[in-house]
């Protein structure tokens, strides 16, 4: 009877501490929840901070697929402003084509200013190549507060601190403009109020060199719009080692805001070429050879002496926008001269273009985008080619 009774007791000790350390189990407290991840909201929406840090990230980018065509089908026809093979075999039939495109902006303060750097990486895939785009990088910059150096898009048309009148028309492409990225290093002052500019010291887009291509702005800026003088000195147009010559290009350009159609504008950019250099707005004409009964064995074409674009985009809904743009090329420099056509041969050697896109956004971050550009020059038969693109932002 004492063994039982042993036993028994036994057994319930045992029952009240496992029923203990049970509600002890029960009771312990949960975790307290770590905050992992800070947004920054100094830079605006989309940054937060690295993880043990006081630098803000901010990581951004687009997906899109497009399918076009051209109508040019062989050398009669003037270049078309988008899928301008010189293969006219690739210009029969739709031309589809991918791009990923991803952004990484970090940023500080300091007692100099903003302390930033900002790198993209690209992919393409053009429908014609079989196999993956390859992936680069395609712009990377250090900046301190107007200081800025790396690769990336060219200052003669690209500003940091006051983006309104950068690259050409309000369409995707732009129309001609000039584009090209460089290394270079520049200074920047100013923003989207009152006066702005900068100055860039260039590497040279053709030929090596201890004399790098300069380029300045001044501008200005208000709630009506903005306006800038651009000049670009290229001090070896030519890319020749010895014997070079120089260039230089001037472009003005303004913005107008209309308040009384919200969120519609009108662009207006002249250009002017004291000869072929590697600054200016190109044509359909730049780099053309153009071969016919009074050049049989084929004149090179250069850059345009002046051209006029003019853009404008009305916002009519808050959903879709609709943008027409034309711009026309006075007479053009031979290639690698001072000399226009109408300097050797007597007449001008003109041309224009136009364009029109729709920008529909049926939910946010999603865009569609339909666009038609024609091109015709002198002598020439004229090309239209255009695009239907899907855009994701992200």
């Amino acid at each position: 009877m004492k063994i039982k009774s042993l036993i028994l007791g036994s057994a319930a000790a045992l029952l009240a501490v496992s029923g203990a350390r049970a509600a002890d189990a029960v009771m312990a407290p949960e975790p307290e929840p770590v905050d992992y991840v800070r947004v920054c909201d100094a830079y605006g929406a989309g940054f937060f901070y690295i993880p043990g840090t006081e630098t803000c990230l901010s990581i951004n980018g687009y997906v899109w697929f497009q399918v076009g065509a051209t109508s040019r089908q062989d050398a009669g026809d003037t270049p078309g402003y988008y899928f301008n093979s010189d293969d006219f075999s690739t210009n029969r039939g739709w031309n589809t084509g991918s791009r990923v495109r991803i952004n990484f902006d970090t940023r500080s303060d300091t007692e100099l200013g903003t302390l930033r750097g900002w790198m993209r990486l690209q992919a393409d895939f053009d429908g014609s190549k079989i196999g993956d785009g390859p992936v680069g990088i395609d712009q990377a910059w250090v900046q301190l507060g107007g200081f800025a150096a790396g690769y990336g898009e060219s200052a003669w048309f690209y500003q940091f601190n006051n983006t309104t009148l950068n690259y050409g028309s309000f369409t995707w492409g732009g129309l001609y403009y000039g584009y090209q990225e460089r290394s270079s290093i520049r200074y920047e002052f100013g923003g989207k109020q009152g006066l702005y500019g900068l100055i860039s010291l260039e590497n040279p887009a053709d030929e090596y060199s201890y004399m790098p291509d300069v380029v300045g702005r001044i501008g200005y800026g208000a709630a009506w719009g903005a306006v800038a003088l651009t000049g670009a000195y290229d001090h070896d147009r030519t890319g020749l080692p010895v014997g070079g010559d120089s260039g230089w290009a001037l472009s003005g350009s303004a913005l107008f805001n209309l308040p009384s159609m919200p969120g519609s504008a009108l662009k207006i950019i002249g250009y002017y070429n004291g000869s072929d250099s590697n600054y200016g707005p190109g044509s359909p004409l730049d780099g053309y050879t153009l071969t016919d009964a009074a050049h049989p064995g084929g004149i090179d074409l250069g850059q345009p002496e002046w051209s006029v674009l003019a853009s404008f985009l009305y916002q009519a809904t808050p959903n879709l926008g609709l943008i027409v743009s034309g711009q026309y090329f006075g007479d053009h420099y031979l290639a690698g001269s001072k000399d226009t056509y109408k300097d050797v041969f007597g007449s001008k050697e003109t041309a224009w273009a136009a364009e029109l896109e729709a920008v529909w956004t049926p939910v946010k971050n999603f865009e569609v985008r339909p666009t038609i550009a024609y091109t015709k020059a002198d002598h020439l038969d004229g090309s239209a080619s255009g695009y239907l693109r899907f855009t994701r932002y992200f």
